[in-house]
């Protein structure tokens, strides 16, 4: 079958026919889903090759993690994203490539990536201060949306409200009554831990308490260490995310210690362990940072947006308003 005689078929133009699978959000509801009913019915498909030397766009994405592959695959935020972003893409008939990288010269893997002619648009992860893959993607003129902001925000963002989450964790630490609390951060280079970092300071000033403030990179052994040499100073922790927290928490259950605990992200892992955390609808940013990028490979106009976050409180909720001992996660 061609696209014309889908068309005559259809009783729709074959303008109408390519919208359909190029800018689907430009047909109404009825006609989409009688011209996708029709094409399966009698086999049609685009021609892929054909489409993207007309359009001169391959309807490919890139996404590259800045770490080992296990993080894409593991519960932690990486999977989250991924899923809302790849049910946007998938519902547009786009695709996404995944890629790591661990080591070796950034700018010019971006390069050749570029110079492939493959990818349509780019997501960045891990944006740093000054961050290189941005100044490079903008000097090059290729759509591009990042997760997160740093200190210049000359680009295309969806972050969440990391001095927000941060606040609401040093909060409700102070509100159970904490008094010592042990701060564990992710990479100390990363603009949202410090976010983070800044919105717990403020949110659990006025305790009267202390502050001790470490980083774990992510890694179950350097945060269960750190855990370790803190167990007879802190009443409370919080880490930036939820892997971290439950390496704290098995810490403290090893040694028959009730600790309240906050975690960052609500991942599975948090809900299966009781623990309290700070939501930042990761599934939401996924999907936003996919249409984001979308629209402005489209040519559409495009604006960043922040997303909040909320306070999840699970096994520390039977403390509030108690006294210093006796606390669990």
């Amino acid at each position: 079958m061609t696209v014309k005689e889908i068309a005559n078929i259809c009783g729709v133009s074959v303008a109408t026919i390519s919208r359909v699978f190029n800018e689907p959000d430009k047909v109404s509801p009825e006609t989409r889903k009688r011209v996708l009913e029709i094409a399966q019915k009698y086999g049609y498909a685009p021609h892929a090759v054909a489409k993207s030397l007309r359009t001169k766009k391959t309807g490919v994405y890139s996404l590259t993690v800045m770490s080992d592959v296990e993080r894409v695959f593991e519960d932690s935020y990486v999977s989250k994203f991924l899923r809302g972003a790849i049910n946007y893409f998938s519902s547009h008939s786009l695709k996404l490539i995944i890629d790591v990288f661990t080591k070796g010269d950034v700018i010019s893997y971006y390069r050749n990536l570029v110079s492939s002619k493959l990818i349509d648009g780019y997501i960045l992860m891990d944006i740093k201060d000054d961050d290189v893959r941005v100044e490079l993607l903008n000097e090059l003129e290729v759509p591009f949306v990042c997760v997160g902001r740093n200190n210049k925000n000359n680009f295309i963002y969806v972050d969440t409200e990391n001095y927000t989450g941060g606040l609401q964790a040093g909060l409700h630490l102070k509100d159970i009554g904490c008094k010592d609390v042990l701060f564990v951060g992710g990479d100390p280079s990363l603009p949202f831990e410090k976010e983070r970092l800044r919105g717990f300071i403020d949110g659990f000033s006025g305790s009267g308490g202390t502050i001790y403030k470490e980083y774990g990179f992510y890694e179950e052994k350097m945060v269960k260490d750190i855990v370790r040499s803190y167990l007879s100073k802190v009443d409370g922790v919080f880490c930036t995310s939820d892997v971290m927290a439950y390496a704290s928490l098995r810490v403290f259950e090893e040694s028959g210690m009730d600790i309240p605990i906050v975690g960052f992200d609500n991942i599975l892992l948090s809900e299966i362990a009781n623990l309290t955390t700070v939501e930042q609808n990761i599934h939401l940013v996924g999907e936003k940072v996919a249409e984001k990028v979308h629209r402005l490979v489209l040519g559409d106009r495009v604006e960043s947006e922040v997303i909040e976050t909320s306070l999840i409180v699970r096994g520390t909720k039977r403390f509030l308003n108690s006294s210093k001992g006796g606390r669990g996660v």
